[in-house]
């Protein structure tokens, strides 16, 4: 039996974020197992890419097709089943993922699901291994009869019934696997070699499960107790991994909390010993515990440089955490995590998230978060919510009790043309609660662009903390710039129309077939063709670093003045007693400028430049003065050959015509720094 199974991303733009189909690969190594040891000879073919994926259904006639629904692909899904049931009409099409859970596996919700992608014909509840396992045993004992097998329930799945009986069938739970070591791995038996050769960034599972039952996420629900692969089956995986990898520069870890175990530091210095014999990973993306701060601090160092270290809040606000069931660690821990790891120079890479949007945050209650974090000095991540089928915050009663008003925006880099249709994937997220109004999130949602460019992603952090130093806060200096820019007629008023108007008419529509109308129209359709559009917070950010850079900087230097010209009128002054010096301001915007590594017209890397300075910046930076002296020197700004590479490997990983395009997707999963050129007195 021929079985194609795809974790399918949008290909079509020829850019996005793409891994290595991990997960299709587990449900086939465990089905070749389990399915063998019944007598039942199945081949399977795992796909990416849904234009390779297409051109075999048609030439190759599959049995089964199988494929993995999240939000960022369920439209594209939906596409090649038609697909499937047009030049194969008897193959059987199943799906799996988060969007079926055991908070939403019912008939009605499944009413609704194949009332819309009435070309599937079974969708599998929560893990995949299983269930799909128990379902091509159970198409195969019917002889491959699509109508046997509709006449009633299968473990672990639901059954589309709906054109002869309009039924759902929708049955029992199957279960989670008791040994994740059941499923043989599909690196180590060579399935997944194919990815390798593309621009893929590989997963690594060590443990599947989450303690936790955070409302707004899908994590977890479905299973029990923690659950691990054998730790020599991990070790060999990361070496297999390591020495093939030659395309992507990031390993992402899919454990739901990392360094919840104490082997998960030994994990991690196996990570980072096959970084030093291999060269790869140059960046590690980790879902961090919430719970064993000491944990954290030994698998933190045992990366040394590898992954910043995540102490995600979502919240400060306890009546937030309350409604939404989560328990975060003490913010007073968690600084001391930092302050031990910057004993090790690992301080300055923790980070934190946030989201607008959680019941019962209030416009205050999140500003004073960001607060709070950043004086912490972490970097900050705000996101702003949306509503994820198969979780608890997706039901009826919690969009009643909390959100007032939903809509809907295009999935970053999920668009595309696919057998002459165009597909877009829609993102269903929070425009109004009970708490917070829908002017609060407009303003939010500069606001949140701009901590990011100038704090998170350090494009002007050197300037925000000497501004914190002397007298204003960043959150502070924030608001100016929002006021500045709504006040302004020239450049950067037209950058902030252009942000908010992006906003107000892109990320807010009412319904999935207005965004579906609109982005069809062959006009808007060619801004993404164009690479012009993607996530607000990055476009813009390189909109201003390529092409606005010398406006944006005059623009923060008149906030600067306002701000001082404030304090003398309050009579506040600065640290050192005197009005604050604006030559020191403009000599840390040039310096900043100069940082940005340079790329030429053929996008190669510019190796090194030198600039002339009048004050002492380097010094400043690694002294705890908080004042700046005056001192001319000459810096030298260089990349080295490592870093270099890195840039090239990423490049070539996400090549465009569109730089801001390929800047965009580079910086995703990577460290921010690597944008900027290493410093030194020449």
């Amino acid at each position: 039996m021929k079985i194609f199974l795809g974790d399918l991303v949008h290909t079509w733009g020829k850019g996005g974020i793409w891994t290595i189909p991990l997960n299709v690969g587990y449900v086939a190594s465990y089905a070749s197992h389990f399915l063998g040891a019944r007598g039942i000879d199945c081949e399977f073919r795992i796909f990416k890419d849904p234009i390779k994926m297409i051109d075999a259904i048609k030439d190759e006639k599959p049995d089964v097709v199988g494929l993995s629904y999240y939000v960022w692909n369920m439209n594209l899904n939906s596409t090649i089943f038609d697909i499937v049931k047009k030049y194969v009409p008897k193959s059987f099409t199943v799906a799996g993922g988060p969007c079926f859970t055991s908070q939403n596996a019912d008939e009605m919700t499944g009413h609704q699901f194949f009332s819309k992608h009435q070309s599937c014909d079974a969708y599998v509840i929560n893990q995949g291994e299983k269930g799909f396992a128990e379902l091509i045993k159970s198409f195969c004992e019917t002889g491959k009869d699509l109508e046997k097998l509709r006449t009633g329930p299968v473990k672990g799945s639901l059954i589309n019934d709906l054109k002869k009986n309009d039924r759902v069938h929708v049955g029992e739970d199957i279960g989670a696997l008791d040994d994740l070591n059941d499923i043989p791995s599909p690196y180590l038996s060579g399935m997944l070699d194919p990815f390798f050769d593309g621009p893929y960034l590989p997963l690594l599972e060590t443990n599947r499960s989450c303690p936790y039952r955070c409302t707004f996420c899908a994590w977890g629900i479905g299973t029990g107790k923690l659950k691990v692969f054998d730790e020599k089956r991990v070790a060999k995986e990361i070496d297999y991994i390591s020495e093939r990898c030659k395309n992507a520069t990031t390993l992402f870890i899919a454990d739901a909390n990392f360094g919840i175990l104490e082997r998960d530091a030994r994990i991690a210095e196996k990570i980072y010993s096959c970084h030093q014999k291999h060269g790869f990973p140059r960046d590690v993306a980790v879902q961090w515990n919430k719970t064993r701060i000491d944990r954290v601090s030994n698998t933190a160092k045992a990366f040394k440089s590898l992954s910043p270290v995540g102490a995600s809040m979502q919240s400060l606000n306890p009546d937030v955490l309350k409604a939404i069931k989560r328990k975060n660690l003490p913010l007073d821990k968690i600084i001391n995590l930092q302050k031990e790891l910057a004993d090790v120079d690992l301080g300055d890479r923790m980070f934190s998230e946030l989201i607008i949007g959680l019941p019962l945050e209030t416009k205050k209650s999140h500003i004073e978060a960001n607060r709070k974090l950043i004086d912490a000095g972490f970097e900050v991540w705000n996101y702003n919510l949306h509503l994820l089928p198969g979780t608890e915050m997706d039901t009826k009663e919690s969009r009643d009790n909390f959100f007032k008003k939903v809509g809907w925006r295009l999935h970053s880099n999920a668009y595309g043309i696919y057998d002459g249709e165009k597909v877009f994937e829609g993102q269903e997220t929070v425009l109004e609660t009970t708490t917070l109004s829908r002017d609060d999130f407009r303003y939010f949602r500069f606001y949140h662009f701009l901590q990011q460019m100038m704090w998170s992603k350090r494009w002007y952090y050197d300037l925000l903390i000497f501004l914190k130093k002397e007298f204003v806060h960043p959150v502070d200096v924030i608001d100016k710039i929002i006021q500045k820019c709504q006040n302004d007629i020239g450049g950067m008023g037209k950058l902030y129309r252009d942000f908010m108007s992006d906003y107000n008419e892109l990320e807010t529509f009412e319904t999935y077939e207005d965004l579906h109308k609109f982005w069809s129209d062959d006009a808007n359709f060619e801004r993404l063709a164009n690479g012009n559009y993607g996530k607000l917070n990055m476009l813009y950010t390189y909109k201003i670093i390529l092409d606005h850079r010398n406006s944006f900087n005059e623009m923060v230097l008149g906030v600067v003045k306002d701000l001082d010209h404030e304090r003398e009128k309050t009579r506040v002054l600065p640290i050192n007693g005197l009005g604050l010096d604006i030559e020191a301001v403009k000599d840390i915007l040039k310096y900043q400028d100069k940082k940005f590594v340079k790329f030429d017209d053929d996008l190669n890397v510019v190796r090194e430049t030198t600039e002339t300075f009048n004050y002492d910046i380097l010094k400043w930076q690694k002294s705890a003065q908080k004042t700046m002296n005056k001192s001319k020197n000459t810096l030298r700004f260089f990349i080295s050959d490592y870093d270099r590479k890195t840039l090239e490997i990423q490049l070539e990983q996400f090549k465009s015509k569109n730089l801001n395009a390929a800047l965009r997707n580079m910086t995703v999963y990577t460290d921010s720094r690597q944008f900027f050129y290493e410093v030194e007195y020449k």
